[in-house]
């Protein structure tokens, strides 16, 4: 990749970047504006009301949505925000996105009559699920004791969509962590990367002269801002091409991939502003970074470099071993042993300190990392020059003392991975904790699924217009629930009865019943003594509850739309369905992390990219076992202590799963960064590389095993100038 192409990408990767940032500010905007225009504000007193007004819940495809219940006291009332009048009696206002997504499950009818679609300017976002309904008749006074009394609209109130709603501030250190840093890293890189104008044309160097140390003179603004001509397009063609993520989120409802979470377009118009300012910031920001001074362009050409490299290297060598040129303290290795410990052996803290020391251990391991990965890279490195020279392998043996004198830009992105996985890892971790009583609801949902289901009505509602209703393969009955709470009754009809094991004859539910229906009524409403009862039940307390089972799965939408049609509902749902529900919102919350978290990934090998793709020293074999072998073996220990560190955050707070889609994408798109590393080196020309091979021979060798190493110089040349067929052994 060219300098100028990377700098197009970087600045487009950080343009994209900026303008998510503005697309989170203006969508938090919006909707807290339109959630101060559709909440309810209550009257004081039911005669100055001029509607009455209730929230329940209802679930579509797993997910909860709200549904408002409005009974119109004054017609001339202006109706809730999004509807252009108050549904009639019997009738329900749908919003598009729960219109389409329960299309399966009998939503167009499930409420009511269908009586339209709910606008945009009452949804606080296009993706939204609500429904506004209005039930056949006027409720009565005992029914109205679950309703409120408002005078209009305009002033917050919790639905669905707001209940799980983070905090603009958290949104945007999320957005900052995970691709904001890498995106800026990724900016650098491509930087750095980029030629100076003048450079090209002519030779690639030239001897230090009176006139080049002229030209190094000056102020040093001066100095930075040549060759800026030739940066600036590529940047702004980059910038432009990023914030057309914000033009196009201007001119139509786009979709976030993979959140199902769609954006309002008129949210994004209202903050054009602040959108431009974004890619304006974004555009300097390059600039800047093209324009810093470089540490190379105070450095002898690369040829010098090389050539004074390689005389320090005979020099040390004839003095025999010393220091070796990476050489890290073994207190720093043995520190991050320590900090590895203290994380593995956080387990067995007491409760009080666990979340402490497995805090103290991962803040030291990520801090001495660099150590332990020079130290390994380093080692790596000369491991396979010395099989190279054994096999008389000159790829090998020069990829692997290139790598051993090389190791910092694997550092650099071995590090990187792994506190941006870490992070993000164990966030989703935390964040998907759900507790014992949600697990034990998912397992309840897998054993019996929708066959019982549990109404809660209001009032005295007609059982029997209810029994008609509901479908043929489903019967209900009245659950009756002490006031202690220990002791009910199951009142119903024999076939009831029978449809859950139990004789018709008025007995005593044993405890061990073979029906797991029963056993999971049991468990989850505290039930302790439990007596089957032939006869007509009816709901006259609150702790009475209406049980609808049925033989077969999938019955819930077609056993709610004949509650909603009969009954004053108050709620309807499954054994512990609540519990499940809360439990789908908060390990929704990862789908967005994961998503974020593979924007840092790429932009983060997209740097890396450049990079290595700028070493042209490395060709033919020695690029695999230089860049190729390396990266592999990287990505395999990267994804190994990820997955191992984020497995005792899973012991310690027994709850949360791994991402694995993050860490197998990761590792994916590493093994390909490698592979195609491999294959891009393999069109550079083999001189190249012997160009400054003795070079960097010389500073692997440096001070560590000179004898060795000196051998396998004279065993690469001998190599180099004769054939392979003629060379020695063969």
């Amino acid at each position: 990749m060219t300098g100028r192409w990377a700098l197009l990408a970087a600045s487009c990767v950080l343009a994209v970047v900026m303008s998510a940032m503005v697309l989170a500010v203006a969508t938090y905007e919006g909707r807290a504006a339109r959630d101060r225009a559709r909440g309810p504000v209550i009257a004081e007193t039911a005669r100055d009301a001029v509607a009455w007004w209730a929230s329940r819940f209802d679930a579509v495809g797993g997910l909860q949505h709200s549904v408002v219940f409005v009974e119109p006291l004054d017609a001339s009332a202006p109706p809730p925000p999004g509807l252009t009048r108050w549904p009639a009696p019997g009738e329900a206002m749908l919003s598009p996105e729960l219109l389409r997504r329960g299309a399966t499950e009998e939503v167009r009818t499930r409420y009511g009559r269908f009586g339209g679609l709910i606008g945009p300017e009452g949804l606080l976002s296009p993706s939204e699920r609500l429904a506004y309904v209005r039930p056949p008749t006027s409720p009565n006074a005992v029914e109205r004791e679950s309703w409120l009394p408002i005078t209009g609209f305009g002033r917050p109130f919790p639905l669905v969509e707001t209940l799980d709603q983070r905090d603009l501030s958290e949104v945007l250190l999320a957005l900052g962590t995970f691709t904001l840093v890498p995106a800026l890293a990724l900016m650098t890189v491509a930087a750095r990367r980029a030629p100076r104008t003048g450079n090209r044309t002519g030779p690639r160097w030239r001897p230090r002269t009176r006139s080049r140390r002229s030209e190094r003179a000056g102020p040093r603004w001066r100095r930075a801002l040549t060759g800026l001509g030739e940066e600036v397009p590529p940047l702004v063609i980059g910038s432009v091409a990023g914030g057309l993520v914000l033009v196009l989120a201007a001119c139509v409802d786009l979709p976030v991939p993979t959140t199902g979470y769609v954006l309002n377009s008129a949210d994004v118009r209202a903050a054009w502003p602040l959108g431009c300012a974004a890619i304006l910031t974004s555009l300097t920001t390059g600039l800047v970074l093209v324009a810093a001074p470089r540490r190379t362009e105070q450095k002898t050409s690369k040829v010098e470099a090389d050539h004074e490299t390689a005389q320090k290297g005979d020099r040390e060598a004839e003095r025999g071993p010393g220091a070796p040129p990476y050489s890290v303290p073994k207190r720093r290795l043995v520190a991050c042993a320590l900090a590895a410990g203290t994380v593995a052996l956080s387990q067995y803290f007491p409760p009080a300190g666990k979340l402490i020391a497995f805090a103290v251990g991962t803040a030291g391991m990520w801090a001495l990392l660099p150590s332990a990965a020079t130290a390994l890279t380093v080692s790596g490195g000369r491991e396979l020059a010395r099989r190279g020279a054994d096999s008389g392998r000159p790829g090998l043996l020069t990829g692997g003392l290139r790598l051993a004198a090389r190791p910092a830009p694997f550092v650099r992105l071995f590090t990187a991975l792994v506190v941006l996985l870490g992070v993000l890892t164990l966030i989703q971790i935390w964040e998907g904790r759900i507790g014992d009583t949600a697990r034990a609801a998912l397992t309840t949902e897998r054993r019996i699924g929708d066959t019982l289901l549990v109404v809660r009505t209001a009032g005295h509602p007609d059982l029997e217009r209810f029994s008609r209703a509901l479908p043929r393969t489903s019967a209900l009955a009245v659950l009756t629930i002490g006031e202690d709470g220990r002791l009910a009754t199951l009142v119903g009809p024999c076939r009831t009865l029978r449809m859950l094991k139990l004789p018709c004859a008025g007995a005593l539910v044993p405890g061990n019943h073979e029906d797991d229906r029963l056993k999971e009524l049991r468990s989850w409403y505290g039930i302790r003594t439990l007596t089957g009862q032939v006869g007509r039940g009816r709901t006259e307390r609150t702790r009475n509850l209406v049980v609808v089972v049925s033989d077969t799965r999938g019955q819930y939408p077609r056993v709610a739309r004949a509650a909603y049609a009969t009954l004053p509902v108050l709620e309807t749902t499954a054994p512990g369905g609540g519990w499940i529900d809360g439990a789908v919102r908060r390990t929704g919350l990862g789908t967005w992390l994961t998503l974020l978290g593979l924007v840092g990934v790429f932009a983060l090998l997209q740097a890396a990219w450049i990079g290595f793709a700028e070493d042209r020293d490395a060709s033919g074999p020695a690029a695999w076992w230089h860049l190729t072998v390396p990266l592999l073996a990287m990505t395999a220990l990267v994804i190994v202590i990820t997955a191992w560190h984020g497995l005792f955050l899973v012991s310690i707070t027994a709850g949360g799963t791994l991402p694995w889609p993050v860490l197998t994408t990761t590792a994916a798109a590493c093994a390909l960064l490698a592979i195609a590393l491999g294959l891009f080196h393999q069109r550079t020309r083999p001189w190249i590389q012997m160009r400054s091979s003795k070079a960097a021979l010389h500073a692997a060798m440096a001070g560590s095993k000179a004898a060795c190493f000196r051998k396998a110089i004279r065993h690469l040349l001998r190599t180099v100038k004769t054939p392979r067929s003629q060379s020695p052994g063969t």
